[in-house]
Formats: C-alpha cells, sequence, structure tokens
C-alpha cells in the first residue's frame, strides 16, 4: 500500500512538469506571434500604430517593432505575466524600453518609454493575413 501511495504522489507532482512540456513553454504564458499595438501619444502628435513580432524561448523573449517606417531589433523576458523588452539597436538615449502585463483577454497593456516620453500602449494578436 505504501508504494502505491508513493507512486501516485509521485505521478501527482510530475504533472505540472508534463503539461509545461507539452505546451513547450515549460508552463510559461506565450507572447510569441504577430501582435498590432496601439501606443497614445502626446497630444501634438496623436495615437500611433505599430506592428511587433516576438519569439519566446521559455521567459526568453526576443523580436522586432516596426513603426513609422523603422524597425528595431527587442529582447526581454516575461515572467509572471509582465512582459519587459528594450530595443538592441539603437544608442541608450534613443533606446525604447516596453513594459506590459498579459491580461486574462490575451492582450497586453502597459508603458513604454523613449525619446518621445513615456506613453501608455496596447497590444492584441494580428489576425492571420495581416
Amino acid at each position: 500500500m505504501r508504494t502505491k501511495v508513493m507512486l501516485l504522489a509521485s505521478v501527482v507532482a510530475a504533472i505540472p512538469a508534463l503539461l509545461g512540456a507539452w505546451s513547450g513553454t515549460g508552463g510559461h504564458a506565450q507572447v510569441a506571434g504577430q501582435w498590432n499595438l496601439n501606443v497614445k501619444g502626446p497630444a501634438a502628435h496623436g495615437d500611433m500604430a505599430a506592428t511587433m513580432e516576438l519569439q519566446q524561448d521559455g521567459k526568453k523573449v526576443t523580436g522586432n517593432f516596426a513603426a513609422h517606417g523603422n524597425e528595431h531589433t527587442l529582447a526581454g523576458e516575461l515572467a509572471d505575466g509582465t512582459l519587459t523588452l528594450a530595443t538592441t539597436d539603437t544608442p541608450a538615449d534613443q533606446g525604447i524600453e516596453f513594459n506590459a502585463k498579459l491580461k486574462d483577454d490575451g492582450t497586453l497593456a502597459g508603458y513604454l518609454s523613449g525619446p518621445m516620453g513615456d506613453m501608455q500602449w496596447t497590444a492584441s494578436r494580428a489576425k492571420a493575413g495581416q
């Protein structure tokens, strides 16, 4: 009987690891894919549409950000539902830092900081073909 209880306890303890392996993300939330962003700009400039394409390996997130015909590479992480990214191809004073929460509905919402100041942004997954 004791052997059966220990075996059952081992199986139950292994379930989270098995589920993470099946999802391909180690149990981490997924942000990989293409995103459409809306950045709330200053009144003088208005809102800005942008796109982001992300790849994810566990907590590590990389990708690119495109707006106004410019594209920048990104690197960062997704930990505890918080996405943090920064441009990797810009001088420090021209860089952009993104911080956002992955919401229950699968969208992102947060703030970015860059040469034009701090701005709110939201993102939703791009539909196929966009």
